[in-house]
C-alpha cells in the first residue's frame, strides 16, 4: 500500500513538472523565434527534450517493477533523444555563427530568468526522488543542467543588451549543446551497462 501511495505521489509530481516545463517551452520558443535568438530556441529544444525525459521517467516508474527491460529501453531512448537534440542545437548555432542576426538581449535575459525559476523548481521537486530510479535521477540531472544553461542564456542576454555583441547568442547555443552532450553520453553508457 505504501509503495502504491509513493508511486502515485511520484506520478503526480512528474506530471506537474512536465506540464510546467511544456508551458515554458512554448513561451521560450515563441520569444526565441520572435527575437531571433538561437540561444533561446536551442534552450527551448533542450527543454522540450527534458519534457520527454520527464515523461519517460513517468513511464519507467510505472514499469520498473513489472517490466525492467522496457524501463531500460526507455532510459536508452531518453539518452538518444538528448543526443539528437544536441545535433539540432549545434546545427542552429553554427548557422547563426555563419549568418548572425540581431537579438533583443533584454527579452532573452527575462525569458531565461523565468527558465531559471522553472528549471530550478523542477530540479528541487525531483531531488528527493532521484535515488529511487535511474530515469528520475536523469531527469533531475537534466533539470539542474537546464538551470545552469538558463543562467548562461541570461548572462548572454545581459551581455548583448549592454554591448551589442550579437555573436554571443550562437556561441551560447553551442555551449548549451556541449553541456547536454556529456550527461547524455553518460546516461546512454550507464543504461547500456545495466
Amino acid at each position: 500500500m505504501a509503495h502504491n501511495h509513493e508511486t502515485l505521489q511520484l506520478n503526480r509530481m512528474l506530471i506537474i513538472c512536465s506540464i510546467i516545463n511544456l508551458l515554458y517551452v512554448a513561451i521560450e520558443a515563441g520569444v526565441g523565434f520572435a527575437v531571433s535568438s538561437a540561444g533561446l530556441v536551442s534552450d527551448a529544444g533542450h527543454n522540450l527534450s527534458d519534457v520527454a525525459t520527464l515523461l519517460i521517467s513517468l513511464a519507467a516508474v510505472n514499469l520498473a517493477g513489472t517490466k525492467p527491460r522496457t524501463a531500460r529501453m526507455l532510459t536508452i531512448a531518453n539518452a538518444l533523444l538528448l543526443i539528437a537534440a544536441v545535433g539540432l542545437i549545434a546545427a542552429e548555432g553554427i548557422a547563426k555563427l555563419i549568418e548572425p542576426e540581431p537579438v533583443e538581449g533584454t527579452m532573452v535575459a527575462v525569458t531565461a530568468g523565468i527558465g531559471i525559476i522553472i528549471n530550478g523548481t523542477t530540479a528541487y521537486l525531483l531531488m528527493r526522488s532521484q535515488d529511487r530510479d535511474i530515469n528520475i535521477k536523469a531527469s533531475f540531472l537534466h533539470m539542474v543542467s537546464d538551470t545552469l544553461v538558463s543562467v548562461g542564456v541570461l548572462i548572454s542576454g545581459l551581455v548583448i543588451s549592454g554591448t551589442g555583441l550579437h555573436i554571443i547568442d550562437p556561441i551560447i547555443s553551442l555551449v548549451i549543446a556541449a553541456i547536454i552532450l556529456i550527461p547524455a553520453i553518460r546516461l546512454l553508457l550507464q543504461a547500456l551497462r545495466a
